[in-house]
C-alpha cells in the first residue's frame, strides 16, 4: 500500500512540476495516461506474479486471512479503548498502551500497539491529538505545494526535494494506515526528516525578496 501510494503521489507531483512546459494536449491527458499505465502495470503484475497476487487478494479476504483477523480483533479492542477515553486518550507511550490494552483485549490477541497510526494517535491522545495531527498534515502539505509552485515558476530545480519529501510522506501515511511502523526509530526519523525538508523552505521567498 505504501509503495502504490508513493508511485501515484510521485506521478501527480511530477505532472504538476512539468505541466507548465507541456503542450495543451499533454497538460490535459498526460496525467490520466500515466496513472492509467501505472494501474495497468500493477494489475498485470498481480495477474502474472502468484506471490504478489496472493498478497493482494489477502487484503480482501477479511477474517479468512490470519493477519487480517488478528488486526481486526486488535482494532475492535482499540475502538473500545477510544470509546471510553475519546477526548484525551489513555496517554502517550508504549508503556501506557501495554498497561491498558490487556483490560480490553480479545482472548489470545495480545498486541504491543494498535497496528494503525491514526488509531494509535487517537487511543493515546484522543480526538484532540488526532485533530492536531491532521492540522500538522494540512499545514505541511499546503506549505509543500505552495513552495513547489514558487520553485517551479522560478525554474529552480530544488523543487525535486519537495516532490521526493511529499511523495515519501504519502507512502508512509499509506503504510501507517494498517501498521504502526512509524513507531520504529528508523522510520520515525525518516518521517520527521521529510517534514523538516518541507519546513526548511518556509520563509525563503521573503528572504529572496529582501535580498
Amino acid at each position: 500500500m505504501g509503495f502504490i501510494a508513493v508511485m501515484f503521489a510521485m506521478l501527480i507531483l511530477m505532472w504538476y512540476w512539468w505541466s507548465i512546459y507541456m503542450p495543451r494536449f499533454w497538460q490535459t491527458w498526460s496525467l490520466p495516461i500515466a496513472v492509467g499505465s501505472l494501474a495497468g502495470l500493477l494489475i498485470l503484475a498481480v495477474v502474472l506474479l502468484e506471490p504478489l497476487r496472493n498478497r493482494v487478494l489477502s487484503i480482501f479476504a477479511g477474517r479468512q486471512d490470519s493477519s487480517n483477523n488478528f488486526r481486526i480483533n486488535v482494532w475492535m479492542s482499540v475502538f473500545d479503548m477510544i470509546r471510553d477515553r475519546p477526548i484525551l486518550g489513555i496517554g502517550p507511550g508504549n508503556d501506557v498502551f501495554n498497561k491498558i490494552y490487556p483490560l480490553y483485549q480479545r482472548p489470545r490477541y495480545s498486541a504491543l500497539s494498535s497496528y494503525s497510526v491514526p488509531l494509535e494517535i487517537v487511543v493515546e491522545t484522543g480526538f484532540i491529538g488526532l485533530t492536531a495531527f491532521l492540522w500538522l498534515l494540512l499545514v505541511t502539505f499546503n506549505q509543500g505545494v505552495l513552495q513547489l509552485k514558487r520553485l517551479r515558476d522560478a525554474g529552480n530545480n530544488q523543487g525535486y526535494w519537495l516532490i521526493g519529501a511529499m511523495a515519501a510522506m504519502v507512502g508512509l501515511i499509506g503504510h501507517g494506515l494498517v501498521d504502526t511502523v512509524w513507531y520504529r526509530p528508523q522510520i520515525n526519523t525518516l518521517w520527521w526528516l521529510m517534514v523538516a525538508i518541507i519546513a526548511s523552505y518556509y520563509g525563503r521567498e521573503q528572504l529572496t525578496i529582501n535580498n
